[in-house]
């Protein structure tokens, strides 16, 4: 009988996470021997994740130098944005017809979720359970490998260090545009479903911290208030 293949680990997407939550610094360079300590790697998979994160442009690797954490381009980071909407508004309209009662009410559930985390949770919880809403409504959309690349392009578009929102308004901002959302499925028009799902990813400083607005400075998320 045929042994079936154990799952390869997504090395490359732990350390990715790692970097966006703050564990490494933009600029700051990666030594394999900590890497291979901190993600109980070896150093070939540790090399391996390595080559994959400079294909996703997440890392650098300077000639004989080594690796380091890539600098954002807020450029390319506005202009993966605009595919992103591009993306998760067809994976919004795809999902439309399936969106029934039963749909909603899950929906619902993730979103207070997200807001729940906003309140008492902490900074990975907020993240986990943003991106569980939006997925769980693309994965409505009968075209999977639409919902797989979003995922892609979203963790290539996401802003690091992770803030992931500047300021506990910028938090509010996004659980009302989860509710923006909602409320357009609940009518059943396409017109107003792509424009709530655009206004939200546009409009979310999680995606652009500039977007916040120059007198909530001082104003801290809720998990980063002591």
């Amino acid at each position: 009988m045929a042994r079936t293949p154990a799952a390869k680990r997504p090395l490359a997407a732990e350390i990715a996470v790692a970097i966006r939550s703050g564990a490494f610094r933009a600029g700051e360079w990666l030594r394999q021997v900590d890497l291979e300590e901190h993600f109980a790697a070896t150093r070939f998979d540790i090399r391996a994740a390595l080559a994959e994160l400079v294909l996703r442009q997440t890392v650098e690797h300077v000639p004989n130098r080594g690796f380091r954490v890539a600098t954002p381009d807020r450029r390319r980071l506005r202009d993966m944005l605009a595919i992103r909407v591009l993306l998760e508004v067809e994976a919004a309209l795809a999902a439309l017809p399936a969106i029934d009662d039963a749909a909603l009410r899950l929906l619902d559930a993730k979103a207070d979720a997200f807001d729940h985390a906003v309140a008492e949770g902490d900074m990975t919880s907020q993240s986990a359970t943003n991106v569980d809403f939006h997925d769980t409504l693309y994965g409505f959309a009968p075209n999977r490998a639409l919902a797989e690349l979003i995922i892609e392009t979203r963790d290539r578009a996401r802003m690091w260090p992770m803030g992931l929102w500047p300021s506990a308004r910028a938090q509010r901002r996004s659980a009302e545009g989860h509710r923006a959302i909602l409320a357009a499925l609940r009518t059943r028009d396409p017109a107003e479903v792509a424009a709530s799902v655009r206004a939200h990813i546009l409009g979310s400083a999680a995606n652009d911290p500039a977007l916040d607005a120059p007198d909530d400075e001082g104003e801290a998320p809720a998990s980063q208030r002591g």
